[in-house]
């Protein structure tokens, strides 16, 4: 991709090749004589030339990748102070105490538990630093995010009799499992769930008395690991043991930026971050991410990063605690198409090179992310290949 004094040049060039003729050439414009049509494509070419350049310079707000102008979607992230307490802006931005109550007993008549709502209250998760509607029933708990989406729903197996002859195939649980997504899916889209995973707990089928199905939704050959559906279910009556959704929807942005040029983008930030170690080698692919926080810890501090400890402190005893200089990030709850571009160094810290993936967005070509291991891409495949994982397994 050009930059800008590229594009510059070349204007100053393209004027420096318009001689006086120009002026007769309009004088004496036809678009049947030749001079005329080639002046034509001359002036689009300055043209188009002046657009790149004033894009370029725009500077804030705005990405020239390949013929396009696309808005960024990255922002310096907001600092957040790490607590459970409830501000009065979080009671605002949440649905009220009834209304989180009225979903949650309409939901649980409609999937035949014949319980209500006993205890309800607004707490914070402490890692995503999210307002969530906890709640309790005779014989199980839900939770709500504040927006009144549901997030999960567990009954203990002791609150059911487990029959004796619980075992069943793994052909049985897949077809019970694509059942009961029907059942406990909130909306009218089961068909756009792909089932990615069954595993049991026990190594044996006939043994198992307790079986977990993950359902992705699925976009073309992608998935998106952040709207799911994950049922837990006791064999033979089918009672639900746990059930948990992620609700995080895929914008389904355009891929504009090529492979080379995320690579490029992901390795000139990486070699400002990572000091220590040579890159050793790097390959991407198309996957579903977040935006996440990850590389502004890195680059923060990473030698605490990876340790885990760039804002707590743990003792000898594994007890951990929050530093008083720590300070925590978040962003926008974005899920987009990203060239997840893993970088690899020459350094060992056990059988495989050391790694980080870089999220690229593919359509503004910014890092909005990244992760330690693997992209969502990378993490379906250790999925499926999962010797536990029995979805495609006889």
């Amino acid at each position: 991709m050009k930059n800008l004094d590229d594009y510059l040049i070349s204007f100053k060039n393209e004027k420096q090749q318009i001689p006086q003729s120009f002026t007769n050439t309009i004088k004496n414009f036809s678009p049947s004589k030749k001079e005329s049509r080639y002046w034509i494509m001359k002036f689009n070419v300055i043209k188009k030339t002046i657009i790149v350049a004033t894009s370029l310079l725009v500077g804030t707000g705005v990405v020239f990748a390949g013929s396009k102008v696309v808005e960024n979607i990255w922002k310096q992230p907001e600092t957040y102070e790490y607590s459970q307490k409830i501000t009065q802006k979080d009671k605002e931005e949440a649905i009220s105490e009834e209304e989180a109550r009225n979903k949650a007993n309409e939901y649980l008549k409609k999937i035949g538990i014949n319980k209500e709502v006993q205890l309800i209250d607004l707490g914070k998760s402490y890692f995503e630093n999210a307002v969530i509607w906890g709640m309790s029933f005779e014989g199980g708990g839900l939770t709500l995010d504040n927006k009144g989406n549901f997030r999960s729903l567990n009954i203990p197996s002791f609150e059911y009799k487990i029959p004796y002859n619980y075992g069943i195939t793994r052909e049985e649980a897949r077809k019970v499992a694509k059942e009961l997504l029907k059942k406990y899916n909130p909306n009218d889209n089961s068909d756009e769930y792909e089932l990615v995973s069954l595993k049991r707990n026990s190594e044996e089928d006939k043994e198992a008395y307790i079986w977990y199905a993950d359902f992705y939704k699925k976009y073309g050959d992608l998935y998106n690991q952040y709207e799911t559906i994950s049922i837990g279910w006791i064999p033979t009556i089918n009672g639900l043991y746990s059930l948990r959704f992620e609700n995080s929807k895929y914008e389904n942005n355009e891929q504009i930026i090529s492979k080379e040029e995320a690579i490029k983008i992901a390795t000139e930030k990486d070699k400002q971050i990572e000091k220590r170690y040579n890159i050793l080698s790097s390959e991407a692919e198309i996957g579903i991410d977040k935006m996440n926080t990850e590389v502004v810890y890195r680059e923060k501090d990473i030698e605490n990063y990876e340790k885990g400890t760039i804002n707590f402190n743990r003792n000898e005893n594994g007890q951990v605690t929050v530093k008083d200089d720590a300070v925590f990030y978040k962003v926008d709850n974005r899920v987009r198409k990203v060239w997840e571009v893993t970088i690899y160094y020459d350094h060992y810290k056990y059988d495989y090179p050391e790694r980080f993936v870089y999220f690229v967005d593919s359509t503004t070509g910014e890092i909005i992310g990244g992760d330690r291991w693997n992209g969502t891409t990378n993490k379906i495949k250790d999925l499926k290949s999962d010797p536990y994982n029995v979805i495609e397994k006889n």
